[in-house]
This record gives structure tokens, sequence and C-alpha cells, in this order.
């Protein structure tokens, strides 16, 4: 279902003009615009606004289950947009376990795309994540960008070091490539599944430089 076209009628209002204009003008560390909305009325005003103003947009509801219902709707609402959902840990905040591989994968996506520079044409980003979610601390990002790296064809890659690196980033050795956080290495190929993508990688080297980078299933 596409509810876009809906938007155009909302725009039209004096009061979403209003505080569009408030959401633009307010000066870094502002506080907040109040805009008192319906419950109804809080999903296609978050969808517009993620349209309008170039910085990206952030949905926050009370309870976990609220938060796919909210996903879910936006996509209708801002079919053209990036959705992604900031998860709260599985363990409740008085245990000491281990949290899920999907939680980590999503909220490791939401903070590369808040730490990459949108390009031009790049679709608005959403973001919906619970109080709690919020609420749980996550790495520095000084910390996030040092484990970060670009890699591109034709660039020199020290393929031992490489491995170190990502082995020293929590990454596993795997016979094959089939879930986020694993590497292979067979010969002049790489396969690496980064932890914050939806998808692995195959590095094709040529001597010590990359030849070839691409997708695969």
């Amino acid at each position: 279902m596409n509810l876009a076209g809906l938007l155009d009628t909302l725009r039209g209002l004096p009061e979403y003009q209003a505080a569009l204009t408030a959401v633009r003008d307010a000066p870094p560390g502002a506080p907040g615009v109040a805009l008192r909305l319906l419950r109804a009325a809080r999903i296609p005003v978050a969808a517009a606004l993620s349209q309008d103003h170039p910085a990206p947009t952030l949905v926050i509801t009370a309870r976990p289950d609220r938060t796919a219902t909210v996903a879910v709707e936006l996509a209708a609402w801002a079919p053209a947009a990036r959705v992604l959902v900031f998860h709260e840990p599985n363990p409740l905040f008085y245990e000491y376990a281990a949290w899920g591989p999907r939680t980590i994968h999503d909220r490791l996506s939401v903070l590369a795309a808040l730490s990459t520079p949108p390009s031009p044409g790049e679709p608005p980003l959403i973001i919906v994540a619970s109080a709690r979610a919020l609420m749980s601390r996550t790495l520095p990002k000084r910390d996030f960008l040092a484990n970060t790296r670009t890699l591109q064809p034709g660039q020199p890659l020290r393929v031992e070091k490489t491995l170190e690196a990502w082995l020293g980033a929590g990454y596993t050795n795997a016979t094959i490539v089939t879930e986020p956080g694993q590497f292979a290495r067979r010969g002049g190929l790489l396969d690496i599944f980064p932890l914050a993508d939806d998808a692995p990688a195959r590095i094709e080297l040529f001597g010590d430089e990359i030849d070839t980078l691409r997708r695969f299933d």
C-alpha cells in the first residue's frame, strides 16, 4: 500500500508549514517543538517531515511491539524512505546475557547509516526506536569509526593485516559465509559479511590489489 499521495494534502495545511518552519529554523541544542498531534496524525507527519527536512528523522515509541508497527506504517506513508529499526537488547536491563545477532545487526546498521554522509539523491532516513532502545548504551562513535574501513577496486590490500583487523573487530573465520560477522578466504578471494549489511561482499584480488568488489547471494 502506498499512501504517499495523501501527504500533499497534509503539506497544504498552515499548521504543518508552521511546524516545518519551526523545525528548520531551530538552532542546534534548542528544545524540541511540541506539536501535540493526535495519535493517528503522528506517522503521516513524521513521513512528511522526513521528506521535507534533510536531517534524519527519529520516531520514538513506548514499546518494542509498537516499534514494529510504526516501521511498517511508515513504509506505506514514505515508500521512498529508508526505514531502519534501532532495536532494544533482548535481555532485560538487569540480566547479564548476550544480545541476539539480529539486534546487533540492526543497531550497527543504524549507526552505519548515521555515520555515513548522505549523498545527493539518497532516500530520506527514518529511524524507529523504543525508549528503552535509546536508553541502552552503545559503543562510542570514535570506536565505531576506528573499526570502519572503506574498500574500493584498484586499492592495495594487505591480506594478512586485513584478516587480523577483522578478527580483532569480532569477525569469525568460516568455510562459507552465511551470516553477518563472518569472513572466508580462498586463495585470491575474500568473502566477508559486514555486521551492518544485509548481504555479503566478495573481494577478488589481483596480486596485492583489489580487482573486483561485489555483493553476492
